[in-house]
């Protein structure tokens, strides 16, 4: 059978869902295409519908974002759908035609919806309720990242953060962190004025963006510990990261976080400044803590290595093409 697992047109700013099937790919029994033009555009996403219609490919798998090629009833096709926090940031009628575009008719045109956790199945299954079979399949570790012991800096700790759109609650978490002596270091974009709260705050900081896969490793290896307290994720996996190196890991106790995270996290309430002050002022002070956490968070890993979630996706493959 010829199977192909589609990847978007690979942009410089976004890559979180072509590291996760890279990871994969060595496991999987599946060729890799990128589509030749970004999602722009009612012509160019029909381009790259017929792009794929001319590969004649026996299955399909949409590895996310560009949801809109199952427009086309493709013989046996898989579509993964990492969450909805896109259809969430719309209002109005482009709400509802968004949801029409890029979930409705994809989801009615897909052999298999596969999602990657728990929460966005629950969240996809309340809006679709017609569809039923909705098959989980968790990400994977995409860096290569290996335990690295270090000394947790007590008087003044290194906290890592990852992501700055709305939903990454960078401004509750620098609300949280006033008057607590440590060192912030933030990877993504800040906006002017997120950067002018940031100065105002007193805060030792650092803003990183761009980094390569080697910088990435080592700013995980320096960090004492991760503040990962996003409001809204459809798996997090800044926290298998953080776990995998040793570090301990504070988060929400919402969305997908405590499916990923495990008993290997500290929870709080992200909507809470106090909550998440709380949060890091334990794990600052607790160092029986920190370990268990960081012994517990080593041991959650093992649920997300790559040799396991292939096993899931072949079996999906061989069951679809089976019919």
């Amino acid at each position: 059978m010829n199977r192909v697992l589609v990847f978007r047109k690979r942009l410089s700013d976004f890559h979180s869902i072509e590291n996760a099937f890279d990871t994969l790919l060595p496991y999987l029994k599946i060729g890799k295409v990128e589509l030749p033009h970004a999602s722009m555009g009612i012509l160019k996403r029909l381009k790259n519908i017929l792009f794929l219609l001319r590969l004649k490919a026996d299955l399909i798998h949409i590895s996310g974002h560009d949801h809109y090629l199952l427009w086309y009833p493709f013989k046996k096709a898989i579509l993964t759908i990492h969450d909805l926090e896109s259809l969430k940031r719309k209002r109005g009628i482009k709400k509802w035609l968004f949801q029409k575009l890029w979930f409705e008719i994809p989801i009615r045109n897909a052999n298999r919806v596969t999602t990657i956790s728990e929460f966005s199945k629950q969240e996809l299954r309340e809006l679709f309720p017609k569809q039923n079979d909705i098959r989980v399949i968790h990400n994977t570790l995409s860096l290569p990242l290996k335990y690295s012991s270090i000394e947790f800096n007590e008087e003044k700790p290194r906290i890592l953060h990852i992501g700055t759109k709305k939903n990454k609650n960078l401004n509750r978490l620098i609300q949280a962190l006033r008057g607590i002596n440590c060192h912030l270091t933030i990877l993504g974009k800040v906006e002017s004025a997120l950067e002018s709260i940031l100065l105002d705050s007193g805060i030792d900081f650092t803003l990183k963006s761009g980094l390569t896969r080697d910088q990435m490793q080592n700013l995980y290896q320096e960090c004492d510990m991760l503040a990962f307290v996003s409001t809204y994720e459809g798996f997090g996996l800044p926290i298998l990261e953080a776990q995998a190196v040793g570090r301990v890991v504070l988060t929400s106790d919402l969305s997908s976080m405590p499916e990923v995270a495990g008993e290997g996290g500290l929870y709080v309430d992200p909507f809470s400044v106090e909550s998440i002050r709380n949060g890091i002022q334990k794990l600052i002070n607790n160092r029986e803590l920190r370990e268990e956490l960081i012994k517990k968070g080593l041991k959650n890993i093992e649920r997300f290595k790559a040799e396991l979630i292939t096993k899931k996706y072949m079996a999906l493959y061989e069951e679809l093409e089976s019919e």
